[in-house]
């Protein structure tokens, strides 16, 4: 947060007047909303996901994996709930997820860059030794990109921690601001997040104008005909902020 203020201090109230749709879940404090809102933006939280715990039963003891790998802050407190004391190493897919497993004294031995599954594995395969037995700690959704990845080099196993759903109740200001384009911008951090705004509203993906926490979120915009405004290069929420400032920054210089 600090190292952000730094870099935007002579930006500030860049964002003066501007309406941003937060749509991730709130868990806490939102630091992304409090970055945004320092530079003069209103922004509201209006979550179109929900993120819940599922139950679980691992295939063999814990003890007998080597690595367990989180690609998601989400898996990480249904899991350690259920085994607080993990003795094989742990492999975070980004900083982000790393920073989460701290919080409940899970010390990660690898941390990838965060920005995608496909990158993950890339960076991971060198680590990993020959038939090393994996879990994969993922969400219902998550699709099987690191067992393919890595497959050939080691023993996968997958559970699924958490599942994510569409919100059944949106808040109403969310369907008239989108609807009516009262609105600047749409934050999304993930492809459900994407589909499940594409599920309430009657605008196709191309007329929203979407920011995208990263490459994986930008391929599902992709998917359904749209384009972000703007990716982050940073899969967090830092360089979420960073990239909105930059992107404000860019039309005021045109």
């Amino acid at each position: 947060m600090n190292h952000f203020k730094k870099r935007v201090k002579q930006n500030t109230n860049i964002l003066q007047g501007k309406v941003i749709i937060c749509t991730y879940p709130k868990t806490g404090q939102d630091e992304l909303a409090e970055m945004l809102t320092a530079q003069g933006a209103s922004v509201f939280s209006m979550p179109v996901i929900e993120i819940s715990p599922l139950p679980f039963q691992l295939q063999t003891d814990l003890s007998d994996y080597d690595w367990l790998i989180f690609t998601s802050k989400n898996a990480v407190e249904p899991f350690t709930n259920r085994y607080p004391s993990i003795s094989c190493k742990v492999a975070a897919l980004g900083e982000k997820t790393a920073i989460h497993l701290r919080k409940y004294k899970v010390d990660p031995a690898f941390i990838g860059s965060g920005k995608s599954a496909v990158d993950f594995a890339t960076q991971f395969i060198d680590v990993v030794q020959a038939n090393e037995n994996i879990l994969l700690v993922l969400g219902n959704l998550a699709p099987d990109t690191l067992k393919q990845q890595l497959g050939s080099k080691a023993s996968i196993d997958r559970i699924n921690a958490y599942q994510t759903c569409s919100s059944e109740q949106l808040d109403p200001r969310f369907m008239e601001w989108v609807e009516h384009d009262r609105y600047d911008l749409l934050l999304v951090t993930s492809p459900s997040s994407v589909r499940a705004i594409l599920e309430k509203v009657s605008k196709s993906a191309d007329q929203l104008r979407f920011v995208s926490i990263g490459t994986t979120t930008t391929a599902a915009i992709r998917k359904y005909g749209g384009e972000p405004v703007a990716t982050s290069e940073e899969p967090s929420y830092e360089g979420m902020a960073q990239t909105i400032i930059d992107y404000y920054q860019a039309k005021i210089k045109n």
